[in-house]
């Protein structure tokens, strides 16, 4: 069976639609002609403000914006908006009304399509219903807490957009009194020089003293599995955090959502790109679930933000113009969100879509980075000696760690020596001293030990109760700092 693109297909039905000024920027107008949309994208490359400062990047900018803005154009003409072309969760899947429940999923490879012992029909298109009316006595006939299978030809599947799984079930969740949030998602965008992420699994989420934001690690899509945590639980969680003034973030890790969705309704060509385990970002119904997959975080449970993974967009236009409607959908949905990707060498990664950008907040380096860097995160592990760590948290913005008792992170609180972005950096006998608010680090990045002299006093070593030091004079200092280690002196 052959692939059929449903926006390409839709937009040739609909070349006149009208759209209501509410629900649209492009109400009777061309998308390039509203003035909404100027005051939000420049579609003129050489007015970005990144190809006025580095023209050689002209040409990519160029290619991957005229593909963003008519993919955006087609998804407007369609959907009405970005925000509705994400509402996905609210169409497919399993929708309870007061009449009943309906059951929705694409599968264009499916020759018959079941959920439980209900039959579903389809449109020719790819797309399979089944609506299962209320009983006599006006109850649903899946009850709360149910199973439900769908049967995809003779494959037995859970549906890609189960809200609610027990291990490899998909489970019916309806109960009659859902938990309210109570709290409002953060409105104020932690500054970039004070954010400190500690990842934690969704099942035991807490505030950690020392950081300001939880990373959850990655799930697969919408589900979530109540062997972990029930939606209740994990709202009433993140209720609290947000009260504490915590930010809550979701790693997303769009290898492992390709591996799940590979040969859902049995092709190799439904999800992923064909005989690979790599999503096809340039599908219209690729696109609406993973930007639907975004919005159903932000809405459902009042996710603050993002970590993009195992994402490769070095030599792939469609999954740069994913990233950019990603954010420009998060960021729409959450103006003060945050998105994290993994730093590579592609340009403009956190400039601005209307600057000519992907729109990502920040770009996670390596903490061997020896440069202050505008908009990076480094990544700190418990594998890493101190002086990586401490590195990080000097040069870096802020800081992503597993670390559940990190005293270099606790000093880095108490002390908030990143108040400031003025560095003086010096090196003193292959020593790296960086001079910063009223403290002084003094970083050994080599395998030998050094002794270095120092033209001031010192107070205290911060981080090494009981540390030595030579006083020479009044002015001048003698101290070894030990191979791969890390002082911080006042």
């Amino acid at each position: 069976m052959n692939y059929i693109d449903q926006g390409s297909a839709l937009s040739r039905k609909v070349p006149n639609r009208k759209l209501s000024k509410k629900n649209s920027l492009f109400y009777q107008q061309s998308v390039f002609e509203n003035e909404e949309f100027l005051q939000k994208y420049e579609k003129n490359v050489d007015q970005l403000q990144t190809v006025i400062e580095e023209p050689e990047l002209k040409e990519v900018i160029q290619c991957r914006n005229e593909k963003f803005f008519q993919l955006l154009e087609q998804i407007i003409k369609v959907e009405s908006s970005i925000k509705d072309f994400a509402k996905g969760y609210q169409k497919f899947g399993f929708i309870v009304s007061d009449n009943g429940i309906t059951y929705r999923e694409w599968a264009p490879n499916a020759q018959e399509l079941k959920l439980n012992e209900f039959s579903c029909t389809t449109d020719n298109g790819g797309n399979w219903e089944v609506f299962i009316p209320k009983d006599d006595d006006d109850n649903h006939q899946i009850v709360h807490g149910s199973t439900l299978t769908t049967y995809c030809n003779d494959l037995q599947r859970v549906s890609v957009w189960s809200q609610v799984k027990n291990g490899e079930q998909a489970i019916f969740w309806n109960p009659e009194n859902k938990y309210e949030f109570q709290q409002q998602q953060l409105q104020q965008k932690q500054l970039s020089k004070g954010l400190k992420i500690n990842k934690q699994s969704i099942n035991q989420l807490q505030n950690i003293p020392g950081y300001n934001a939880i990373l959850i690690t990655q799930q697969v899509l919408m589900a979530l599995d109540i062997n972990q945590i029930n939606p209740d639980d994990l709202k009433k969680t993140i209720d609290n955090l947000h009260k504490q003034g915590l930010l809550i973030l979701m790693d997303i890790d769009h290898q492992i959502i390709g591996q799940y969705l590979k040969s859902w309704d049995g092709s190799e060509f439904q999800y992923v790109r064909q005989g690979t385990d790599q999503l096809d970002y340039g599908k219209w119904e690729v696109l609406r679930l993973l930007l639907s997959n975004l919005s159903f975080w932000i809405t459902e449970y009042q996710i603050d933000g993002f970590k993009f993974s195992n994402i490769d967009l070095t030599d792939d236009i469609d999954i740069a113009v994913y990233l950019m409607l990603a954010n420009d959908l998060i960021h729409d949905l959450l103006p003060n969100g945050i998105n994290i990707i993994n730093s590579f060498e592609y340009p403009a990664l956190c400039r601005t879509i209307k600057e000519g950008g992907l729109g990502f907040d920040f770009k996670l380096s390596q903490t061997q980075t020896k440069q202050y860097l505008p908009k990076t995160l480094f990544e700190i592990t418990e594998d890493l000696i101190q002086v990586q760590q401490l590195n990080a948290l000097l040069f870096g913005q802020g800081v992503i760690s597993d670390g559940k008792d990190n005293n270099l992170m606790l000093i880095e609180s108490q002390i908030g020596w990143l108040e400031t972005e003025f560095a003086e950096i010096n090196v003193i006998d292959f020593v790296i001293e960086v001079k910063r608010s009223k403290y002084i680090f003094l970083l050994n990045l080599t395998n030998q030990n050094r002794t270095i002299k120092l033209n001031y006093t010192i107070n205290k070593v911060l981080n090494h109760e009981g540390y030595n030091w030579k006083q020479i004079d009044d002015n001048i200092t003698e101290i070894q700092i030990q191979s791969q280690y890390g002082l911080i002196i006042e």
